[in-house]
């Protein structure tokens, strides 16, 4: 399993109702982006459920280090600025929220998430920083860092798992 940086995120951040951070765990931005999550993905149904067109996520090259994340689709949409990073070894994605359907989200209201993934049959995984660990109160970047740090090798830095599949 191909784990990278990445960020099918948003949507994990959308389900999971997770809160962000208001400073980046990293702001520089000059790690390419994978083109193997550019696209559109629904969520994986639980169960027998037929798959809900409401919740899409389309990923598109922005530039060549950033993503922009459409999710969910339809009239409540927002989206997403995204970069992947690399911290100590660990490598994953940032994003942060820049709009809605309704505008540009305020400076002030535009948090950070961080988010992990995993590609493999087809499915995208993607799991949100677990705030239990690296504390969402954390006001700068450097406290973020030490607290990421802290964990880097704990299994369960990641958590709030969810899986996509691309649309055909």
């Amino acid at each position: 399993m191909k784990y990278a940086a990445g960020f099918a995120i948003v949507a994990t951040l959308v389900i999971a109702g997770c809160g962000g951070y208001q400073a980046p765990l990293i702001e520089e931005h000059n790690i390419l982006i994978d083109p193997s999550v550019l696209g559109l993905w629904e969520e994986v149904p639980h169960g027998d459920k037929p798959p809900n067109p409401d919740e899409r996520m389309l990923i598109l090259k922005y530039t060549d280090t950033e993503y922009l994340v459409h999710y969910p689709a339809g009239k409540d949409g927002m989206y997403f600025r995204g970069y992947p990073i690399k911290v100590e070894g660990v490598s994953c994605v940032q994003v942060q929220l820049i709009g809605a359907a309704d505008g540009d989200i305020k400076k002030e209201d535009r948090e950070y998430h961080v988010i992990l993934y995993a590609l493999s049959n087809g499915e995208l995984e993607i799991r949100t920083l677990n705030t239990d660990l690296v504390d969402k109160n954390l006001q700068d970047s450097a406290g973020l860092r030490q607290a990421f740090l802290k964990h880097k090798d704990n299994k369960d830095l990641f958590t709030n798992p969810g899986k996509f599949r691309r649309v055909t």
